[in-house]
Parts: structure tokens; C-alpha cells; sequence
């Protein structure tokens, strides 16, 4: 199926590049940050807008949607969370980790990791308690007045629960704006206004367009991967299966190190699949194949 893609006029403040765009107002991503957190912030500055984090020894890379840090060397890292994946927690586990493993070159000290924020901005309550602001530090299950005091803060704002208003009417009017684009102060004008001027920008048309085909040739790439992968596997099975039928025909007349010598196999698969087919007398020959390519793979990923 084809992926639908949105014109640049029909993006909102939950679309990722949107909300990019729209953070990219150095004032209006201060603003934000103090709304949510509660305090205020002199200043901020961008090291990239959806920074992404690839480090060589790491198989998986992360593209984040808004990375700042304040005069303070505070790290926030602002992410828009449309889709419940039931996998936020950890998610936001495997982002902190990937940020100090940027902040901090090989061999300085852990002191100079910067204090980090991890902000999940929702369009849906992630723990199904009703409140719109969940914060979490590390602290002592044994006595929770211990804090770790590592400088990681990871929080889940959810727009729509039920006790917004005790955070004040700023934190009130943008949940009002994130659930219904509702503008109810100064601040959620200028939301409003900001991303209007991004959908008839020029300059954030040529980004929006350029991320597109990106994204698209990443597709593509992915597509021919996955194709050429299938081919080889496929062929790996078919080949395995005919092993697994003639070492199943002629298992009584042969030993394992005739067979591998017989059929062009390693002795080692030849007495795996002895070995299965003894254990599961029923299983098909293609069954027997796919369970030893899997356990090949898996081991080979285990140690790797």
C-alpha cells in the first residue's frame, strides 16, 4: 500500500514537522519548556532541530524532533507522541541513554554529563490515570525521600486530563490548544499564528519537500533491502529443506559425516536436523528447515 503523505497546508501542531517548525521559534520553545516545567529559562539555544543521534557502535539511531539546551547547559529534548505503542517507557529509557552517550565524549568524566529532559508531548493518556503531568526521577524504592540525583527527568504530558488547572492557567490554555486548537491566552495566538506562517512559507515548503523525498528514498532503499534479504533467505530455505528430505530418506542407510559428505553440508547441520527430526517425527521437512535457520539466526545475533 502506498504511504499517504500530507500537504504542507494540511499539517497541524501533532504532525512532527510541524511542530518542528513551529519550535523553531526561539520564544515560543522557551516558553513552552517554562510552561512545563514550571520555571523560567534565560535562554536557549539549538544545536539542530531534528537532531539525529547515530553513534557507529549502536545499531539503532534516533532522529528527535526538537533538541535545545538552556543557559544553564540543560539538555530538553521535546517529542510529539501520536500513537500509543505501549512502549513509552522504555522508549524514553533508550533516548536518555542515547543523549548522554552524545553529550559525553570517550573518556570524560560522568560529571560532565549535563542535567537532561526527556519530554513525551501526548495525544493520548499513557498510563490511564487521568492526570495531564507525569514526572519521573529516580528514587529509592526503599525510602522514597533518597534521591539518586542523576540529573535525568523524563516527563508525559498528557492534554487531556482531568487536573489542568492546577498548573496554572498557561498550562491550562495549551492543553485547551494540543486537545481542540483552542487560543485562550497571548501564547496559544501565537501557536496559531506561527503555524500559519509556516504553511505559507516558501522556505519551510522547500524543508517539508526535501524531508518528503528523504524519506521516500529511504522507502525505496528499505524496499530493495528487503526484497534482495527475502531472496537469499528463500533460497537458504529451499536449499535446507531439500537437505532435511534427503537426510530424512536416507538417515537409516548413512551416518551424519557420510551424509554431510554426500549432500555438500556441514557434519554440525547434518546432526541438527538428526536431531529434530528425531524429536519431531511429524513436523514437515520445510518446518524443520525454517526452526534451524531461525535458531541460526538468533545465535548469530546473540553473539554479535
Amino acid at each position: 500500500m502506498t504511504r499517504k503523505y500530507k500537504r504542507l497546508e494540511e499539517l497541524e501542531i501533532w504532525d512532527d514537522f510541524m511542530f518542528g517548525a513551529v519550535m523553531s521559534n526561539k520564544e515560543l520553545c522557551k516558553h513552552l519548556l517554562e510552561i512545563i516545567l514550571q520555571k523560567k529559562i534565560k535562554d536557549i539555544r539549538y544545536t539542530e532541530l531534528q537532531k539525529t543521534i547515530d553513534l557507529q557502535y549502536d545499531a539503532k539511531s534516533i532522529r528527535l524532533d526538537v533538541y535545545v539546551e538552556d543557559d544553564l547547559d540543560s539538555v530538553y529534548n521535546i517529542e510529539i507522541q501520536t500513537t500509543d505503542e505501549k512502549n513509552l517507557p522504555k522508549r524514553s529509557r533508550f533516548y536518555q541513554g542515547m543523549i548522554d552517550l552524545n553529550i559525553l565524549n570517550k573518556g570524560e568524566s560522568y560529571n560532565k554529563l549535563k542535567k537532561s529532559y526527556v519530554i513525551f508531548i501526548c495525544n493520548y493518556d499513557p498510563f490511564r490515570k487521568g492526570r495531564c503531568f507525569y514526572r519521573f526521577e529516580n528514587v529509592c524504592v526503599d525510602d522514597p525521600s533518597l534521591k539518586l540525583k542523576d540529573d535525568s527527568v523524563k516527563i508525559m504530558i498528557n492534554p487531556y486530563g482531568n487536573d489542568t488547572k492546577q498548573f496554572g492557567k498557561g498550562f491550562a490554555a495549551l492543553m485547551d490548544f494540543l486537545k481542540n486548537g483552542q487560543i485562550s491566552d497571548t501564547y496559544t495566538e501565537s501557536l496559531k499564528d506561527e503555524i500559519t506562517e509556516v504553511k505559507v512559507s516558501e522556505e519551510w515548503r522547500r524543508r517539508y519537500m526535501k524531508l518528503l523525498i528523504r524519506d521516500q528514498e529511504n522507502i525505496e532503499l528499505g524496499k530493495e533491502i528487503g526484497e534482495k534479504l527475502g531472496k537469499e533467505v528463500g533460497k537458504e530455505l529451499g536449499e535446507l529443506s531439500t537437505c532435511v528430505r534427503q537426510v530424512r530418506t536416507n538417515m537409516e542407510q548413512f551416518s551424519a559425516s557420510q551424509l554431510a559428505s554426500l549432500l555438500g553440508f556441514d557434519q554440525l547441520t547434518i546432526e541438527e536436523i538428526l536431531e529434530s527430526i528425531k524429536a519431531h517425527p511429524d513436523w514437515s521437512n520445510e518446518k524443520i528447515a525454517t526452526e534451524l535457520l531461525e535458531e541460526r539466526n538468533k545465535h548469530n545475533t546473540d553473539e554479535s
